[in-house]
């Protein structure tokens, strides 16, 4: 591998081996890397929806309170190096092609998936920069997933609820099972899930694994100064009083992944030592300077994109990464909520999900729906989403490409492009990837 395109196209080319779970293969790549991941400490996220914010709140925070933190995250928007940050910054080019070409013997003997290969390059970074603390994003699930490979300081469960079931089962019982894999003995676990079904199996698993187990609203409560669209905000939790926040992330959704991160944050404090930026105690927790930067300034310290984004011209396009029905409920309750009226919306979306529901929640705020298909095979073919939108009633055009489906929406007015992160990419590259 002499060149990032070459790395990079190695990558991809695993996915034809597509997903594994299981940890045998990543603990073979870590062991041939000296098993960075023990290097430092870190915090696991893992849930249906809404985990990469939680991660990103969380790194922006620590970030902010002058440590040195990893960030990985999955899928990328635009390029690959998104998924490996450090305080922000990508992975470099040179490094990327560095671990390549160090893993793939392994990676071949071992027939590692394209998500093993990927984990095993973000912990060796990590390591080799001496990240003080690392934020994981599970990948799929939790039991079984690459990641899940960590004795973190806090396991972190956002919420549950129903998807991917040819890999994790086809009820929310088992599903909530597969992300409760990820809470350790001894170590505690915090989520936002509010369903009694989903609470009753973590719990359970805490209870077994001798974990302390909360839950965020139990942690850290919230008011709200104002109650228009995104309002400003009070949190108060054991020690920590921050009033007036506005979240960089948009949205009454993110709200509770704030929430959550705080609550992790006050569990991961007895681990987090002194960043060696500072010569103060632990963090900030008297600080509600460096608590209210990392919470509004998400966006800028981590990278994160496409959560409610507006891009374009004067924003016209409205980009957002809900990927499942629970997702995209979510999306379309916060629309509503704008009285953005009846939008176009591009939609494109996996093979795999529940199109069917997640048509049922557009047809809510659409006036129009145009089915595109990224550039991936997983990606379902528009005629089909047009058919399925037909028997629903609501009114589909076949867009083809992510490009043709913008040019197809024509102007004016709003238009929301959204369905999967790969569509969110491919529309932020073609528009110019500028936020509005």
């Amino acid at each position: 591998m002499s060149t990032y395109q070459e790395s990079l196209n190695y990558l991809y080319g695993l996915q034809s081996r597509g997903m594994k779970l299981g940890l045998q293969n990543i603990r073979a790549l870590l062991r041939s890397l000296g098993e960075p991941q023990k290097r430092y400490p870190s915090i696991h996220v893992a849930g249906t929806n809404g985990k990469g914010s939680t991660a990103c709140f969380l790194a922006s925070i620590l970030t902010e309170g002058g440590y040195r933190v990893g960030l990985y995250t999955s899928p990328h928007l635009v390029d690959f190096s998104e998924r490996i940050r450090i305080n922000g910054r990508a992975v470099p080019e040179a490094r990327l092609v560095r671990y390549v070409r160090r893993l793939r013997p392994v990676i071949e003997r071992r027939r590692a998936t394209f998500f093993e290969a990927t984990t095993a390059i973000a912990f060796k970074y990590f390591a080799d920069e001496g990240v003080e603390i690392a934020v994981i994003e599970t990948g799929l699930g939790g039991r079984l997933d690459s990641t899940n490979v960590l004795a973190p300081l806090v396991s972190v469960i956002t919420n549950v609820s129903v998807e991917h079931r040819e890999y994790l089962g086809s009820t929310i019982d088992r599903i909530a099972r597969e992300k409760a894999g990820i809470i350790k003995r001894a170590i505690p676990v915090v989520t936002g899930s509010e369903s009694p079904k989903v609470l009753k199996v973590l719990e359970s698993a805490a209870r077994e694994r001798r974990a302390p187990f909360y839950r965020s609203r139990d942690l850290v409560t919230v008011a709200f100064r104002t109650s228009v669209v995104d309002p400003l905000l009070d949190f108060r939790s054991e020690g920590l009083a921050i009033e007036r926040v506005l979240l960089g992330l948009a949205g009454a959704h993110q709200i509770e992944n704030a929430r959550l991160a705080l609550g992790a944050l006050t569990l991961a404090m007895p681990g987090l030592g002194v960043p060696r930026s500072s010569t103060s105690k632990p963090l900030f927790w008297d600080s509600g300077r460096v608590i209210r930067a990392g919470l509004e300034h998400v966006v800028r310290t981590t990278g994160i994109r496409g959560r409610l984004e507006r891009i374009g011209p004067n924003g016209r396009y409205l980009v957002d990464v809900a990927h499942n029905p629970r997702g995209m409920e979510t999306l379309v309750e916060e629309l509503r909520r704008r009285g953005l009226g009846k939008l176009v919306v591009v939609f494109g979306v996996m093979k795999d999900k529940d199109i069917r529901a997640m048509l049922r929640h557009i047809g809510k705020v659409a006036r129009l729906v145009i089915a595109v298909r990224p550039e991936t095979d997983r990606a379902a073919a528009p005629e089909f989403i047009a058919s399925a939108a037909g028997r629903l009633g609501v009114r589909c055009r076949v867009g083809g490409s992510v490009k043709a489906g913008l040019l197809l929406a024509g102007a004016p007015g709003r238009v929301l492009v959204t369905g999967s992160h790969y569509v969110v990419g491919e529309a932020i590259s073609a528009v110019g990837g500028k936020t509005a």
